[in-house]
């Protein structure tokens, strides 16, 4: 028994010499995926990012789409949206609601417009941005929230009147958040 307690340490001391011998090994291989990860990041060109900016900002539903899914696959860590380093940085709809009586939602479509603004201002500059990206972010913003506004409520708590002065109000904070970015420029 006292012969086993002195071979204890010894063993102890003999697996974290084993440990530490790994470590930079481990930390080499480590590296070595970092340093593929930063080749693919690189051979991601400003023209291919540009392009990929572009389907997920459009103004359309299945742009809207795209951009959610990709969304999704950035809280993800998917390689397919991250090899391009967008910016996911929000602050929603900033100092106007991100939800508006009825259940009418904006965070969303503020989220998209502010991955917009960021991502382009990021990539070509303010005034390239304003020359000619701009106003197609702030179209899209447009179409993100009437969409919303649009949207069927299939189990409605409101009574039909009062639900189309609920949407009427959506559609008018809508145009009203549009015309803020526009003249914010």
């Amino acid at each position: 028994m006292i012969k086993l307690r002195a071979r204890i340490p010894a063993i102890a001391l003999s697996g974290l010499v084993l440990i530490a011998g790994a470590s930079p090994a481990l930390a080499d291989s480590a590296a070595s995926h970092g340093a593929v990860s930063q080749t693919v990041t690189a051979s991601v060109t400003k023209a291919q990012k540009l392009s990929k900016l572009k389907t997920l900002t459009s103004n359309s539903e299945d742009s809207e789409l795209k951009w959610g899914t990709a969304l999704d696959d950035h809280t993800a860590g998917r390689q397919p949206i991250e090899k391009y380093k967008f910016n996911w940085h929000t602050d929603y709809c900033t100092y106007s609601p991100d939800s508006l009586p009825g259940g009418y939602v904006f965070k969303w479509g503020c989220y998209r417009h502010d991955f917009g603004y960021r991502n382009y201002k990021n990539l070509v500059g303010n005034a390239a941005f304003k020359r000619d990206h701009k106003l197609r972010v702030d179209k899209a913003l447009l179409g993100d929230l009437n969409r919303v506004c649009g949207q069927r409520f299939w189990d409605d708590p409101y009574p039909a009147a009062q639900r189309k002065k609920l949407k009427d109000a959506c559609y008018k904070a809508a145009k009203k958040y549009y015309n803020a970015v526009r003249a914010a420029g």
